[in-house]
């Protein structure tokens, strides 16, 4: 970068200031796209900030904080030019009443700087592995990142996905991997959104709303973890949103895109909500191959069953970790030998892969089940896990 003697000696005292950003340019394009955004308008400040444009950095936090009052990130921006313009670069921490605070939005700040300014795998047409197929039926996926502070919503399109958007969200403030219940951490996982809660039966510090999710689900229970009312909400009225860990564990947006987000969410538990402490993004090509083994599994559990052999079929279940699994052995046998025939359909067939560090798929699907006397229509879930090169059912609901 050229520049001139005081541009170079003006952008060296910006460097001092509390908000510590690497030299990048904006995207002009990123602002075009959504200029009347809350966030757009902090990377604009901030990237005038960096081409020692104080004016018009200026210009833009008073805007922002004459419409966000309660934009404690846009006044800390605004407060770290006049200090710096009144030439004591370390005003704000010495008044801070919250160093801690500070920390929290320096931390934000970095999170929205990085989302705007360079392009992240999601704009480069990529996708969270996890997502290997989805029913008909949820149209739209939400994939939280905690590693970027980050919530994405994808379209399904069917056979692909499509991000259509993607807003700063706040975790847990003890972070990731929750456990038990006030542990303040945020579960790791596959939830379905069940409910809508108003606002106005709910305190402040929810904002407009909230959306409660199935946490603990199947998964958790079987591993014993506790908690409850995990939910994705909104912000209390004193604050424009929260710093990225600020949550008692829920995910919180801020109100406005809490509003936002609502068009995306259905309440019929068709909309899944994948939280992964980091996402592994791939190409949709990849996607799309590693979709394959993962149907083979379902089609032989499927095809064995028919077979009426009841070993074929109770060895795609774990001796170990299914539960009463001598007793469901029995059952089938019993059940199996009464039979001359079974088939079984299965529609509205999704599977995603489950974050954390077991290699697991959860698969749900409508199942219908046919014999020669017996017929019944069912929603099933199955958890799969990966066990010395082998995958095999670990709960089934």
């Amino acid at each position: 970068m050229i520049m001139s003697c005081t541009s170079a000696k003006f952008s060296k005292r910006i460097g001092k200031l509390s908000l510590i950003l690497p030299l990048v340019t904006l995207s002009l394009a990123k602002i075009a796209f959504a200029e009347s955004k809350y966030e757009a308008t902090i990377a604009e400040s901030l990237s005038s900030l960096q081409s020692a444009n104080l004016d018009h950095s200026l210009e833009s936090l008073e805007k922002l904080v004459e419409k966000h009052p309660n934009s404690k990130l846009g006044h800390l921006l605004l407060a770290d030019i006049l200090s710096a313009r009144a030439g004591s670069l370390d005003l704000v921490n010495q008044f801070a009443s919250d160093p801690g605070q500070l920390d929290g939005l320096r931390d934000e700040t970095r999170h929205r700087w990085r989302s705007q300014t360079a392009q992240t795998p999601a704009e480069q047409g990529m996708v969270p592995a996890n997502l290997l197929a989805s029913s008909p039926t949820q149209r739209y996926i939400l994939a939280a990142d905690a590693s970027e502070s980050r919530l994405y919503v994808y379209e399904n399109l069917g056979t692909s996905y499509q991000l259509v958007a993607d807003y700063f969200m706040t975790i847990g403030k003890q972070g990731m991997g929750k456990n038990k219940e006030g542990d303040l951490r945020t579960p790791e996982g596959v939830y379905f959104v069940t409910s809508y809660l108003p606002g106005e039966g709910l305190p402040d510090r929810y904002g407009p709303g909230a959306f409660p999710i199935n946490y603990p689900n199947e998964y958790d229970k079987k591993l014993k973890r506790t908690g409850y009312g995990i939910w994705i909400h909104g912000t209390e009225s004193e604050n424009y949103n929260r710093v990225p860990l600020a949550s008692d564990g829920c995910l919180s947006l801020s109100n406005d895109e809490f509003l936002e987000i609502q068009q995306f969410v259905s309440t019929d538990w068709t909309t899944p909500v994948i939280i992964s402490s980091k996402f592994d993004w791939v190409q949709p090509e990849t996607l799309k191959a590693a979709v394959s083994p993962a149907r083979q599994l379902i089609d032989q559990w499927k095809a064995d069953w028919e077979s009426l052999d009841t070993d074929r079929f109770v060895s795609h279940y774990s001796p170990t970790h299914f539960k009463n699994y001598n007793a469901f052995v029995k059952r089938k046998k019993q059940v199996n030998a009464a039979k001359e025939f079974i088939e079984i359909d299965l529609n509205n067939l999704s599977i995603y892969d489950y974050p954390g560090d077991e290699s697991m798929l959860i698969v749900s699907f409508d199942q219908e089940y046919r014999s020669d006397n017996h017929h019944s229509v069912t929603q099933k879930k199955q958890y799969w896990m990966k066990e010395a090169g082998r995958w095999q059912i670990i709960h089934e609901s």
